[in-house]
């Protein structure tokens, strides 16, 4: 009878927490239901899937199979292909060294710099170049700094990238030789007597030509400065007005030819340590005697997190020819990348000819994919991807903390608990990731939303409410 007693009670708990799961689940479609009738996605298409990895069941979806543009959330496909077909020890190396020989501290030769696609490489790396060729004895240099390039091809943008981005350090000129994320820092100050405004360069180099027209006067500020895109060289142009109590502008320009760019930085840092070079730069052609004295290596593992963190376009499209290295040591194109995001679509259980795959970074207007084929992916890793989850996790933005999600869905649930890649492209706002449910359940979830018109705050708005209410109802 006691025994009896005992199930039966066991029985009806079991049930009370059947009908309260699924009365919670009821309530969240209704209210997830109740927010896609606002007039918003009359015009907005919107693509969504929710997902329980705990409990291996599909919470909720919305045109899961719509193809849309993914905007950054293509990141997260080339950042899971990278981790799986590369593996996190994979290394971006960029070596220094030269050609010709040294005698009496004099190189007769060049100093040649061979680009690994590292997107990697800072300012501060000078320093290391300047000190490793002293060391190697070279106190002067009858030829110039020299750049191979041949890993990559000669393509600089990606398929689909937009002529009037141009300009925009979110698409960044691409080369096998990056520097300082292939920007610079254009600084405008109002001159104190009156004259042309002040105009400087970070880093400071004679590698742009500066025209300034501009004044400084007592009028409202009305400053124009722009790299002169149209006709694809750095020159500066710096037109209007600044007023004299105005605070110093600050603007930032993608960089043509990053090589040359690099190459100059180096020639310019190597003066000014009193080493002389005497020939002109230039990128060298395949098929030299080298000698190599320091290589520069950059862990993959330790690139993923400013990449998703940031939405780096440039990692992400040097992480795209680094899976193409896969296949080839030269000449390495963004299609031969392409394979592998293939070859990771099918990993998750997907066709990749369901698909359309133009870049690594989702600066592309050309590429389509779906919530599902994301959710799919994430899941793969979640399931089968051992410590490379952990590495994907974590380099994920968190709500209310850091990268692209630090100013979004704070005093909510979701603060400090959803960890998501943002895209965003004029008219295109995206999200996918994963959040713990108030049940403690871990959830993915992708949202894609396209087609509409001004600001992306209200589509964003609409993500952070979707996130909520998944933490709340599961």
């Amino acid at each position: 009878m006691f025994f009896k007693s005992i199930t039966l009670k066991g029985v009806l708990i079991t049930l009370l927490l059947l009908v309260s799961a699924s009365g919670q689940n009821n309530r969240f479609n209704e209210e997830m239901e109740s927010l896609l009738q606002d007039s918003f996605f009359i015009s907005c298409n919107s693509g969504i899937k929710v997902y329980n990895l705990t409990k291996k069941a599909e919470l909720f979806s919305r045109d899961k199979h719509k193809l849309m543009n993914p905007a950054s959330n293509m990141k997260v496909i080339t950042t899971i292909a990278g981790l799986v077909y590369l593996g996190p020890e994979y290394t971006f190396n960029t070596g220094i060294g030269y050609r010709g020989k040294i005698e009496n501290g004099e190189l007769i030769g060049d100093i040649i710099i061979r680009g690994g696609c590292d997107p990697d490489f800072k300012l501060d790396s000078l320093f290391k170049i300047v000190e490793v060729i002293k060391n190697a004895g070279i106190k002067k240099i009858t030829g110039g700094v020299l750049v191979d390039v041949s890993r990559k091809d000669s393509l600089f943008w990606g398929e689909g990238w937009m002529w009037d981005d141009d300009g925009a350090v979110t698409s960044p000129f691409m080369s096998a030789l990056n520097i300082n994320g292939n920007y610079v820092t254009v600084t405008v100050s109002p001159d104190a007597n009156g004259g042309e405004p002040i105009v400087t360069t970070s880093p400071v180099t004679k590698f742009f030509n500066i025209q300034n027209d501009a004044t400084t006067g007592a009028g409202s500020t009305n400053l124009k400065v722009w790299r002169d895109y149209l006709g694809r060289t750095n020159t500066i142009f710096v037109k209007g007005n600044i007023n004299r109590t105005t605070q110093a502008q600050v603007y930032y320009f993608n960089v043509w030819r990053p090589e040359l760019y690099m190459a100059e930085l180096v020639k310019e840092k190597l003066a000014s340590a009193g080493i002389q070079t005497k020939g002109a730069n230039g990128v060298i052609d395949p098929g030299y005697e080298y000698q190599k004295i320091y290589e520069f290596k950059h862990a993959y593992k330790n690139l993923i997190t400013p990449l998703n963190k940031r939405s780096d376009n440039l990692y992400a499209e040097m992480m795209l020819l680094a899976l193409g290295g896969k296949s080839r040591e030269k000449n390495i194109s963004f299609a031969d990348g392409k394979k592998y995001i293939d070859s990771v679509i099918a990993w998750a259980g997907k066709n990749p000819g369901g698909f359309r795959i133009a870049d690594g970074s989702g600066v592309s207007r050309y590429s389509t994919v779906s919530t599902d084929l994301l959710v799919a992916l994430i899941s793969k890793l979640y399931y089968d991807g051992g410590d490379l989850f952990n590495i994907f996790y974590n380099s994920l933005p968190i709500a209310g903390v850091d990268g692209t999600l630090a100013n979004r869905m704070k005093n909510t649930v979701c603060y400090n608990n959803v960890r998501a890649k943002t895209g965003s492209l004029s008219g295109v706002s995206t999200l996918t990731g994963y959040v713990k449910g108030k049940s403690g359940d871990m959830l993915a979830f992708s949202i894609l939303m396209q087609n509409f018109t001004g600001s992306a705050a209200k589509a964003r708005a609409f993500q952070d409410k979707i996130c909520e209410l998944i933490t709340l109802y599961n």
